[in-house]
């Protein structure tokens, strides 16, 4: 079965047109997409326009997450039986660089960062901490992720260094959406690590460094449900790797790492509450709009080719 990437509906392999709206479904501008290379070929007013007139569906979003899956399950179908020969941390980091490059570092106080498709997480760290600051990492990169496949689907474009550039700026220069992202991070890393043991460190220091609790309130709740919303999504991909099984695995690298007992004060911090998916999605929609809208000075075009240097540095 294929979707059509107008309307989202499912049509047979085998059919030109959507069943429901017509639309082509096989033809040569899918085989050879455009690839958007330049910040003002990204924003500008037409990509704005087609953008603001073409808001996903549901359908069509849940499409995108199952070719995130997908994109973990190809890389891991080869690597099947070294995936179960390896270590609790082995498989973490093997279902980690199906998505983004590791590497390590020896310095810094942060147990781990994401920037341009690289995690780095420091060699010190004992087994339990590489595993929870992985998948922490790799949610950042998967949240990232989610918003370039939103645009390719939409402007139809292959992937870029200048789009992965473009939604880096628009996610990292908003400190709402950044703390959002960060949000959204510890939420996946708490799925997936023994209750007790989470800890919000980041989150609360963008939180106070960024934000006034009083003044800011609703932009702090606007953050914290649809990062959970986001979350919950990524958790979902995840789920499909890291089952019943490899959690049970981590409990106990959890349990030999650690001889004092957890602590549970900063699981207050977990949130049940996510927005159905039309107003999740719309949501997205509207930051990636705000994304064009703030691109319209010398200094954001600045900042982006900055961005886009450290992709291609990363990429080559």
């Amino acid at each position: 079965m294929v979707f059509c990437s107008k309307c989202g509906k499912e049509s047979s392999s085998n059919s030109i047109y959507c069943n429901e709206c017509g639309h082509v479904l096989m033809d040569d501008e899918y085989l050879n997409l455009n690839k958007l290379e330049t910040f003002n070929e990204i924003a500008n007013e037409s990509n704005l326009k087609i953008l603001e007139n073409n808001q996903l569906s549901t359908l069509e979003y849940n499409v995108i997450l199952k070719n995130i899956e997908n994109m973990a399950r190809e890389y891991l179908n080869d690597l099947e039986h070294e995936f179960k020969s390896r270590s609790t941390l082995g498989k973490i980091k093997l279902l980690t660089l199906s998505y983004a490059d590791v590497s390590y570092k020896s310095k810094g106080a942060e147990l781990g960062s994401y920037s341009y498709n690289r995690i780095q997480v420091d060699d010190r760290l004992n087994d339990s901490d590489v595993i929870s600051t992985l998948i922490h990492e790799l949610s950042h990169h998967l949240f990232d992720e989610i918003f370039e496949q939103i645009l390719m689907y939409v402007w139809e474009i292959e992937k870029s260094d200048a789009l992965e550039a473009y939604v880096s700026f628009t996610l990292g220069t908003n400190a709402v959406f950044i703390l959002m992202n960060e949000y959204c991070a510890h939420s996946v890393e708490g799925r997936f690590i023994p209750h007790g043991y989470q800890n919000y460190g980041s989150f609360n220091k963008i939180l106070t460094e960024e934000f006034d609790l009083k003044k800011d309130s609703e932009a702090i709740f606007f953050a914290l449900i649809l990062g959970n919303s986001i979350a919950d999504d990524i958790i979902h991909i995840l789920e499909n790797f890291i089952d019943d099984n490899l959690r049970r695995e981590i409990r106990q690298v959890y349990k030999d790492d650690y001889s004092a007992p957890p602590s549970y004060d900063q699981i207050l911090l977990e949130k049940k509450e996510i927005l159905d998916d039309e107003t999740k999605v719309s949501q997205m929609h509207m930051m990636l709009m705000s994304g064009i809208a703030l691109a319209k000075n010398k200094e954001s075009a600045e900042v982006f080719s900055t961005i886009k240097d450290g992709f291609i540095s990363n990429n080559s």
